[in-house]
């Protein structure tokens, strides 16, 4: 065995494949639960360092592949947990659903590798730092939109503990994506101190430093971007319902018999917050039941809100959504659906094959754009339905209207893997780029209550039937990114290129 290792990495390409799978991994550390930002630049450095090993264009897109490999491949295999428990396909199928999952995602990778050192052979006289920053910037894009998009383990999602974090409400985490990319691929490329090199990188050198320091200055200062107003207390209602129950018919008027109890115990809180399909019954199955609960929120001014699958009969269409009643009103149908999860990608020609999940949620169709907000009380709410939250664009469409957000999710699905905990993290940086509240209600966990600048102020425990109250404050006011979305780091990309743009003009000096 051993010398086989030996052998192995005696191979330059194997070897060098390896070193970038390792060091994808490494960057897994950066995020939650790990929180240590610094280890963000393992896998940006091993790609810059690879692309630049490279000795051809085919190769460079191996080197990226290997990253993206060890970076996905160490940061989402929790989707194993999901696809082999509730799958129905077996251990072995499990495995190659999930390694083949990764590979594409890898793949996303490899396309920037690729670009990178197609644009190195083009320009050589442009910032390769840059370079690598735009490539994988733009891949990461693709990546995040492409088939609803899996804009999952983003860069700068590793620097909540940084000092680019407070750049969150000014460009949202397209920016600190771009700032970490930067940041991290620059050194790479200066330890070839010569003239020529220097001034090619010059502009990165000035642009990290700035994005550092005016993280930095805004930390030190506690800069506020929005204003407190009111208080509301708020109680997240976590039913615990094992996953392989939860559609269960018998479990079905049990659970709702738990929420609408703890809903009473609780009738002192202004809002309450079920989770993601608390309610399994479909909408118009269970409207008619619950009229005299909601009768007796709006007696005590409570309004409640909760996930329910709802169907729609003129245009035979389920929907995941969200339902406001008592002291509050509007329907909300999720408009971003988790492929293979909420509904089949081609379902025409593949039909049931690739139904992964085998459940009632396989077959829902998203909502339509431009939802209103939700209402409770005088209070506007956007809503969000699980893994909706991890799109920054959709979010900052509806926080414009809305005086705090809710986020109800189900993340049963992945157990005790690390997978739930990056979620929460996310919401955390919806959280501080929006300048709003995030009430995040679970079925398993985590809920929690998320304050405008993205520090949790409640949680609750995993995997366990509780009650969270906690005030929930509305903000006024609204942040450069709601405001402006990705213009600020467009703006910056735009500046830089323009500015590196004049050395090019320069007749270049020897060294």
């Amino acid at each position: 065995m051993r010398i086989f290792f030996q052998t192995l990495l005696e191979k330059r390409f194997l070897r060098l494949f390896l070193i970038g799978a390792v060091s994808g991994a490494l960057s897994v550390f950066a995020f939650a639960p790990f929180y240590f930002w610094p280890a963000a630049a393992a896998s940006i450095v091993g790609f810059s360092w690879l692309i630049t090993q490279s000795q051809s264009h085919k190769e460079a897109s191996w080197f990226g592949f290997s990253v993206g490999l060890g970076y996905f491949g160490a940061g989402i295999s929790w989707i194993f947990v999901s696809v082999v428990n509730y799958g129905q396909v077996g251990l072995i199928l499990s495995l190659l659903i999930t390694f083949a999952f990764i590979a594409l995602l890898a793949a996303f990778h490899a396309l920037a590798g690729y670009v990178c050192s197609r644009v190195f052979t083009l320009i050589p006289k442009l910032s390769k730092a840059l370079i690598i920053s735009l490539g994988l910037l733009s891949t990461e894009y693709l990546r995040s939109h492409i088939f609803t998009g899996f804009p999952w383990l983003l860069a700068g999602y590793g620097m909540e503990k940084s000092p680019l974090f407070e750049l969150s409400p000014i460009g949202g985490i397209w920016l600190l994506t771009f700032a970490c990319l930067l940041s991290f691929s620059l050194p790479v490329f200066l330890f070839k101190k010569t003239k020529s090199q220097c001034l090619k990188e010059s502009i990165s050198i000035i642009m990290v430093i700035s994005l550092w320091v005016s993280g930095t200055t805004l930390t030190l200062n506690n800069v506020q971007w929005v204003t407190p107003k009111d208080t509301i207390k708020t109680t997240l209602v976590q039913g615990n319902l094992k996953q392989e129950e939860k559609w269960l018919t018998e479990q079905a008027a049990k659970s709702l018999t738990y929420y609408q109890e703890m809903t009473l115990e609780n009738l002192d809180s202004d809002l309450v917050v079920w989770p993601e399909t608390a309610i399994t019954y479909l909408y118009h199955q269970v409207v008619n039941h619950l009229k005299p609960f909601d009768e007796t929120l709006r007696n005590s001014d409570t309004t409640l809100i909760t996930g329910v699958p709802y169907y729609n009969q003129e245009k035979d269409r389920y929907h995941n959504s969200i339902w406001a009643m008592g002291e509050g009103f509007g329907l909300y149908f999720k408009q971003r659906l988790v492929p293979f999860g909420e509904y089949i990608p081609f379902a025409d020609y593949v039909g049931k094959l690739l139904d992964l999940f085998g459940m009632p949620m396989s077959m829902f169709s998203a909502g339509e754009p431009n939802q209103p907000v939700l209402q409770a009380r005088e209070w506007g709410v956007a809503t969000f339905i699980c893994y909706e939250i991890v799109y920054p664009e959709l979010v900052r469409s509806l926080a414009k209207d809305s005086d705090f957000l809710i986020t109800v999710s189900n993340d049963g699905w992945f157990g005790h893997s690390i997978g739930p905990i990056q979620h929460l993290q996310i919401a955390q940086f919806r959280a501080k780029e929006t300048g709003r509240y995030v009430v995040r209600s679970t079925n398993t966990g985590i809920s929690a209550i998320i304050d405008y600048q993205g520090a949790i102020t409640a949680q609750a425990p995993q995997f366990v039937r509780t009650t969270l109250t906690a005030p929930v404050i509305t903000t006024v006011g609204t942040t450069p990114y709601v405001q402006y979305g990705n213009l600020v780091v467009i703006t910056l990309i735009f500046l830089m290129i323009l500015l590196q743009g004049i050395p090019l003009l320069i007749k270049p000096s020897h060294t």
